[in-house]
């Protein structure tokens, strides 16, 4: 008997944990979104075909290539190419440094040494989630993203991409969530041409 108090203690105490890092990680947060603008921002990118759970290993890749080229912080965003639904195997997500604020002259260094992109400026939905840990890039699409889809079903409303926009590491707060309206997937040619 003595046990069976002593195994429940510890589950009461998991249970209590588990809902606390729930609390922590933004679980209990009512996700607000908002019709906002976003854009023009100009990023250098490189490309990552495959599972989300994968993308690690190319922004890996990704930020090795823009340390050498000499970019000492990536303000970082990505655009998520494909509808859901889509075998993971053949989702495409381009990884983005955004430029627009460095000087003139290292942006012109960047543009020799990568492909480039200015998304354009458009109306979007956006919503934010904090930003806690590494745990947070999967916690918060998983709270944002069914929200943000009702509301695209509400509005009949057929995204030409995702934006997520992340900031500089070590100085994040919050993740951005952005999905652009009232543009034709075609001002984002170049990026689906990038693969």
């Amino acid at each position: 008997m003595a046990i069976l108090k002593w195994l429940g203690g510890i589950l009461v105490i998991l249970l209590f944990l588990a809902l606390a890092l729930y609390a922590y990680l933004g679980g209990f947060r009512t996700i607000q979104i908002e019709k906002d603008a976003f854009g023009p921002a100009e990023i250098i990118f490189s490309t990552h075909v495959g599972p989300y759970p994968e993308m690690g290993e190319s922004w890996r890749r990704f930020q090795a290539e823009w340390e050498d080229a000499g970019l000492d912080a990536c303000n970082s965003l990505a655009v998520y190419i494909d509808p859901p639904g889509t075998p993971p195997e053949e989702l495409r997500s381009i990884l983005g440094c955004r430029i627009d604020a460095l000087p003139e002259t290292e942006k012109a260094e960047l543009r020799e040494q990568f492909p480039t992109f200015t998304l354009p400026r458009t109306q979007a939905y956006v919503a934010v989630f904090p930003y806690k840990n590494f745990l947070s890039f999967m916690f918060g699409p998983m709270k944002v993203y069914p929200a943000l889809q009702k509301r695209l079903e509400e509005e009949n409303v057929t995204p030409p991409v995702g934006i997520e926009t992340y900031g500089v590491e070590g100085e994040i707060d919050e993740i951005g969530f952005i999905i652009p309206y009232g543009v034709g997937a075609d001002v984002y040619q170049p990026l689906f041409e990038a693969f």
